[in-house]
């Protein structure tokens, strides 16, 4: 018997109701099947509090079935229907279900799970001998300050989603029920139900209200009855909201702009119009069509204005910049690689330096949008060192818009790598991108070493001291050298052409370990509210491809200057 049903029986024992009137229906098991005709939407914005913040539910509901599934419905079941479902007929409906999402080979492997198969039930790890055993390594080795090896990571992962299936289909998730000392106190979730009537927070008369409703919730679930359900959703809804929550209820406008940042997915209509627009930016380099051209810029601007407008709820609903781990930061500098962009195409008037940023800004949306697993989108509390506004805007801001900077002239830089491979008029091309490319990394310079800067005081204010030699102090500081050294190399003539485009790319690694390799791989350091696991295989294959890339380029060149066709050998010295 789940959590609910068990909380249910306890209520209608209590209130003493004829079995005929909510009694609960004995039917046997079903298959997991969508509810046609059930009300849903009324529930999506009612708020719950969770992990810290009060939150519309039907966000609890999508980041719980992210966490579990790796997806954002089921089977053609909104998220919100789902949660219901566990919390009311886990054991009746989704025990056999396969829900659980496993990827990693290593520890499917360990546990005995089959190696061509994503999905399992619960059934099949729950009681699963060599998970506990891995979970139990883990957790020892925890005990003793010792760092966890991938496999552990993500047997302690699994074993997480399992506890969070028990934690909604007992009803102790569904803090739903607001409490009347403060919108900010702790509040009530549906355990309620069986505690003391002495401890309960309302009146007699609300007590007994809530314990009706919730029972019918219970039946008109169990017996799909949608017209009953319906009926009983539309009482409970404003019974919570208006009279148990009344002044304690959470910013109902800001759960309405949650709840339309929800439907809206405005970085995946971004990442879609970014992509629309270099091809458009294509074809018009391919036909020499103006209106390709225009429409490329079109589709840009509504990319940005709508990647803008996201980023600016992501701020309202959080009450603060939203750069605080992986999933945060790839939006904000996406946003900042095209609108670099932007300032160098009106001063250059160069359509190559538009849809090179199409490129970053679409692959980096699209990751977010697909890899929640690796990025998580929820929106968290901050680790205490964070929670100040003034120094994660100046510090964090600003050092990841260099890192926007840094990508714009590596994108630019593989234009350049491909004018080699095209006829001498391609090749002619490359010589004014250089000089985009040099003006994004002075840029990008400027930021990066205000912003380590910044960061120093920042830890002399949190952590007592400047400079620690901290992994992410020092990989910040490897990617700041990097680039002095190219823009130095550039002003000494120890690089020009073809090898200041090649050093501008190779020193990007730089970046990407300060950025990713940091917290994703060596996982160690002050800043571990950064941490996360996952993407490594995106990233290692990224790396063999830009290497590659940058090899073939190589001796493509060689074969130019031999020949003595290429006359872009020089940087122009328009740059300096």
């Amino acid at each position: 018997m789940s959590g609910l049903r068990w909380i249910a029986a306890f209520v209608l024992g209590s209130m003493m109701v004829s079995a005929g009137a909510l009694a609960l229906p004995e039917v046997p098991p079903d298959p997991v099947v969508k509810r046609p005709g059930f009300e849903f939407s009324t529930l999506r914005t009612v708020a719950i509090q969770d992990r810290g913040r009060s939150k519309p539910l039907e966000t609890f509901a999508i980041e719980t079935l992210r966490s579990v599934t790796g997806k954002t419905s089921w089977n053609g079941m909104e998220p919100v229907e789902v949660l219901f479902g566990w919390l009311v007929a886990f054991d009746r409906e989704w025990e056999d279900e396969a829900i659980f999402r496993v990827d990693h080979q290593g520890l499917k492997g360990r546990i005995g799970l089959a190696p061509d198969r994503k999905y399992f039930s619960s059934v099949e790890l729950r009681d699963n001998s060599k998970l506990e055993e891995l979970v139990r390594e883990a957790a020892s080795k925890d005990r003793r300050k010792e760092r966890l090896d991938t496999l552990e990571k993500k047997a302690v992962e699994l074993r997480n989603q399992l506890q969070l299936i028990d934690y909604v289909a007992s009803g102790q998730a569904f803090t739903v029920l607001p409490n009347p000392a403060g919108v900010n106190e702790t509040w009530f979730s549906l355990t309620l139900l069986t505690s003391a009537s002495d401890k309960a927070p309302y009146t007699q008369a609300q007590m007994e209200r809530l314990q009706d409703q919730i029972g019918r919730l219970l039946k008109t679930f169990l017996s799909k009855d949608a017209a009953g359900w319906n009926t009983v959703v539309g009482e409970f809804v404003p019974f919570v909201q208006n009279e148990l929550g009344s002044s304690a209820y959470a910013d109902r406008t800001k759960l309405a702009v949650e709840h339309h940042f929800n439907i809206l997915h405005p970085f995946r209509w971004s990442w879609v119009l970014y992509s629309l627009s270099l091809v458009l930016f294509l074809a018009a380099l391919v036909t020499k069509n103006r209106p390709f051209t225009l429409g490329a810029y079109a589709a840009y601007f509504s990319a940005v204005l709508l990647h803008s407008y996201g980023f600016a709820l992501r701020c309202y609903i959080a009450g603060r910049p939203p750069v605080t781990n992986m999933y945060e930061s790839v939006i904000w500098v996406t946003w900042g690689c095209a609108i670099f962009a932007l300032i160098l195409r009106k001063f250059y008037r160069n359509d190559a330096i538009t849809a090179s940023a199409t490129v970053f800004a679409s692959v980096g949306l699209i990751l977010v949008d697909n890899l929640p697993n690796v990025l998580d989108p929820g929106l968290h509390p901050l680790e205490p060192v964070l929670r100040s506004n003034f120094w994660l805007t100046i510090h964090v801001l600003t050092i990841t818009l260099s890192y926007a900077a840094f990508a714009l002239a590596l994108c630019i830089g593989n234009v350049v790598l491909g004018c080699y491979f095209g006829a001498k008029a391609w090749q002619e091309r490359a010589q004014p991108l250089t000089l985009y490319m040099y003006r994004a990394v002075q840029i990008g310079v400027v930021l990066l070493a205000a912003g380590t800067i910044l960061g120093g005081v920042w830890a002399d204010y949190s952590w007592g001291r400047f400079w620690g030699w901290d992994p992410k102090e020092v990989w910040a500081l490897i990617a700041l050298l990097l680039y002095l050294a190219v823009l130095h190399g550039r002003f000494t003539g120890w690089l020009q052409g073809f090898g200041f485009v090649t050093a501008t790319i190779c020193s990007f690694l730089g970046v990407l370990m300060a950025w990713y390799g940091v917290n994703f791989v060596l996982g160690v350091g002050l800043h571990s509210y950064g941490f996360g696991t996952g993407g490594l295989g995106y990233v290692l294959g990224y790396l063999a491809a830009q290497l590659g890339y940058v090899g073939l380029s190589y001796v493509r060149y060689r074969k130019l200057v031999k020949a003595g066709s290429i006359s872009t050998a020089i940087f122009p010295r328009s740059a300096s």
